[in-house]
């Protein structure tokens, strides 16, 4: 009996529910609910969202206050963008759009009807107005649409061209190093390597390199190992123990596989000892008194300062030096080259650390592309004279003709147009 007068008391409150429902009335949805790209918008991230009021602004005691308007991603879900004020309203952009995905649009109508209602305050009456708001039913976009960017940018034609010619440059030198040997300017601290490696195998004491204090993303550490694996390969026919601590366990383990594989190519893998590479420590100066402690004990007859370094610089530089070893630095921080300088035997500055893995491999592929560095380098210093000279003959003949062709160039090679 109990259970047939729950389902009917529920059956009951249901009904009323909907009769409440319907006693309220239906507000009018916008219409024509389109999304269109935004012509003006050169990177496709935003859409312009457009409707048409409903014609009715007022349902009962309630008037058309704004809209809600929703974009999704397909197939994503519905995310609020913006609220709207203004029964008049009918556009509005949508910002930070990913270019070529499909979005859809949709835009509900805000109702709003305020009475007022007295209430007891103390002794007296306070008139307090009601809010009540009613949505329509959703609008949405007929068709997903994808905003647009523009697929070239004429203000870049300046480095169009160039990525063309300098692009040429390389491919060129490419074809003619694998026909030719290329010229190479000679670097000394380069050209003192085998002297290093020499002096180290007649003393009978080992090699010390150092690959700085930077991680394995920074571009000179590479550079440093690259050329930490060409030195392994000329000193493996000599037995010569190279000595690498580390302050960086990854640094560590790529360099131990770069020394592994010199050794094996070298055709000396029996010589290839994993305790020669170590971890110290990561603290900087803890790092360098770790060093200058190798220094002091095994004498190593050469000293190799390859990659980033910071204030340690001059305190590795001096301890070496005390201890009668050749030196060759080589780091890309002009702020610790005047140190390295003074310290050092020879000095790699800046480009010559990471044009030292061609000149030691002699690789034509990586000869070829230094070749091609360099003549590009030549080709800007040649247009930045020639813009420089059209300048000034623009500016001293304003009304000749050439100045007309000049100054269309000049305006070309810096502004694209």
């Amino acid at each position: 009996m109990k259970r047939y007068l729950t389902t009917a008391c529920t059956a009951i409150v249901l009904a009323g529910l909907c009769c409440l429902a319907m006693a309220q009335p239906q507000v009018p949805a916008p219409s024509q609910v389109t999304m269109a790209d935004d012509g003006e918008d050169d990177e496709g991230s935003v859409a312009v969202i457009t409707w048409q009021p409903p014609a009715e602004t007022e349902v009962g005691d309630y008037e058309l206050a704004g809209y809600e308007v929703y974009v999704r991603q397909v197939p994503r879900d519905f995310e609020q963008i913006a609220l709207i004020p203004g029964a008049a309203a009918n556009q509005v952009s949508a910002t930070g759009l990913a270019p070529w995905r499909r979005y859809h649009a949709r835009v509900n109508s805000l109702y709003v009807a305020i009475k007022p209602r007295t209430v007891r305050a103390g002794l007296g009456q306070l008139s307090v107005p009601i809010v009540r708001i009613r949505r329509s039913v959703a609008a949405m976009s007929a068709e997903p649409m994808s905003p647009v960017g523009k697929w070239y940018e004429p203000r870049h034609n300046t480095v169009l061209v160039l990525v063309l010619v300098y692009s040429a440059i390389v491919l060129l030198t490419i074809y003619f190093a694998q026909r030719r040997d290329m010229y190479i300017r000679p670097i000394a601290g380069l050209e003192a390597v085998d002297e290093a490696i020499g002096r180290a195998t007649e003393m009978g004491q080992p090699i010390l390199y150092i690959t700085g204090l930077s991680g394995v993303s920074d571009i000179a550490t590479i550079a440093a190992m690259l050329i930490l694996g060409h030195l392994v390969k000329r000193t493996a026919a000599y037995e010569t123990p190279i000595i690498v601590p580390c302050n960086d366990p990854i640094v560590m383990a790529v360099e131990r596989e770069i020394v592994r594989d010199a050794y094996i190519e070298a055709g000396k893998p029996q010589n290839y000892d994993p305790d020669n590479i170590f971890y110290i420590t990561d603290s900087q100066f803890g790092y360098v008194a770790a060093v200058d402690g190798i220094m002091l004990r095994e004498k190593p007859a050469a000293n190799f300062y390859m990659g980033g370094f910071y204030a340690e610089s001059l305190i590795l530089a001096e301890t070496g030096s005390a201890t009668g070893a050749i030196q060759i630095a080589g780091t890309d921080s002009d702020t610790q080259l005047p140190f390295f300088i003074t310290a050092c035997d020879y000095t790699l500055m800046g480009e010559e650390l990471y044009a030292a893995s061609a000149y030691l491999s002699r690789s034509p592929l990586l000869l070829a592309q230094l070749k091609g560095q360099d003549i590009g380098k030549v080709v800007i210093i040649a247009l930045l004279l020639a813009g420089a000279a059209a300048a000034t003959i623009a500016a001293l003949m304003p009304d000749a003709p050439p100045a007309q062709v000049l100054e269309r160039f000049i305006s070309w090679f810096t502004l694209g147009e």
